[in-house]
């Protein structure tokens, strides 16, 4: 009998010690990337709330200075907030300095200073969606940003890989005391 309570307890330890998985929560629903004028390819991405719409365009932000070239342009429309875009300029221009400027459809304006990383992206961070218009700076007047990381999931395996070593070391002793007592 002590035999059958020692192997019930040892596989209630087993599954408890077996790890589980937790998937993260989904994103909020971007739509897909879009192409503009000079190849240029922007990704939204939204903290809170959608992202109805992104189209290229040919009219600018307002605060475009009057002589600068817009590489591209493009009207993103929804109630998104805490929004981050990402801009594919292609890595010729990999080093370049850039200004993203905004008209919010407030009427507000503001301009978001970026480097173009290694891989010919830009990314900025603003709060809510308008029209943005990408302009190109200076060659190698910034440096190249090679220090994009996976985000932090904030999941640690080290707390189940212990109970998990615990309990088959456990198990393992439970069986090496059995095998004597069953030997004797």
């Amino acid at each position: 009998m002590k035999k059958r309570i020692v192997a019930i307890a040892c596989a209630f330890a087993l599954a408890l010690a077996m790890p589980a998985l937790a998937f993260a929560a989904p994103s909020p629903t971007t739509p897909d990337p879009v192409t503009g004028n000079n190849g240029v390819v922007i990704n939204v991405k939204a903290g809170s709330g959608a992202v109805e719409s992104v189209t290229a365009t040919t009219t600018n932000a307002k605060n475009v200075p009057t002589g600068a070239t817009v590489l591209a342009s493009f009207e993103v429309k929804g109630n998104a907030q805490d929004v981050t875009l990402t801009f594919n300029v292609g890595k010729q221009y990999a080093g370049y300095s850039c200004t993203v400027y905004v008209e919010h459809n407030d009427g507000t304006t503001e301009a978001l200073q970026a480097t173009v990383s290694a891989d010919g992206k830009i990314s900025v961070h603003t709060s809510g969606l308008s029209t943005f218009s990408v302009v190109m700076g200076a060659a190698g007047s910034g440096a190249a940003d090679g220090s994009a990381k996976s985000p932090q999931t904030g999941v640690d395996f080290g707390t189940v890989a212990g109970a998990t070593a615990v309990t088959a070391i456990a198990a393992g002793a439970v069986f090496v005391a059995l095998r004597k007592k069953v030997t004797e």
